[in-house]
């Protein structure tokens, strides 16, 4: 693939005054705004930049520090990183056995609507908008149960006073004789 940086940096030039520039820093702000959405600020396109700045006679051309990072540096940001990942796939394995539980927990909720719930929970739906997406499927499920099978599958407690959160008009009385 050709290298098309040159081509552009003299579009760029067109429009730009480049002779009014006092330092590499200012070309450097001034392509990257040039540039927009193209720019992606990668290895290569800021190597290809200080080539033109150095072309252009500017001697304080430097590459952005993030990509020489002290070696203190990258140990931590890896291990963050892997700390990260640890965790996501611990997540993973305990939702995943949680579907299998939910499945066989729940009479009349067949394979393809948990798997359909929990492919919706994955992606972080809500209960509403899960019931609406299933619907749509025409595949049902009663609004309680729906709503207890989404909750365990985000692996939440269940509340301690459930009842303080319904309407006072749908609370049960209690039968004191």
């Amino acid at each position: 693939m050709m290298d098309k940086f040159p081509e552009a940096f003299r579009r760029f030039e067109k429009v730009v005054d480049v002779d009014s520039f006092e330092s590499y820093r200012e070309l450097h702000y001034a392509f990257t705004q040039w540039a927009s959405k193209r720019w992606r600020n990668t290895e290569l396109q800021n190597r290809a930049l200080t080539r033109e700045g150095r072309k252009l006679g500017f001697k304080d051309t430097v590459m952005p520090s993030f990509f020489g990072q002290k070696v203190k540096d990258e140990i931590r940001m890896k291990a963050t990183r892997v700390r990260r990942e640890k965790w996501v796939t611990t997540y993973k394995k305990r939702a995943k056995k949680q579907v299998k539980v939910v499945a066989k927990k729940y009479k009349g909720v067949g394979k393809v609507r948990i798997n359909a719930l929990s492919w919706y929970v994955n992606r972080g739906y809500s209960a509403n908008k899960i019931q609406k997406r299933l619907s749509d499927r025409g595949i049902g499920i009663r609004r309680k149960k729906l709503l207890n099978i989404v909750r365990e599958m985000r692996l939440k407690e269940k509340k301690a006073d459930s009842k303080k959160y319904n309407p006072k008009k749908y609370r049960k009385k209690s039968k004191i004789k």
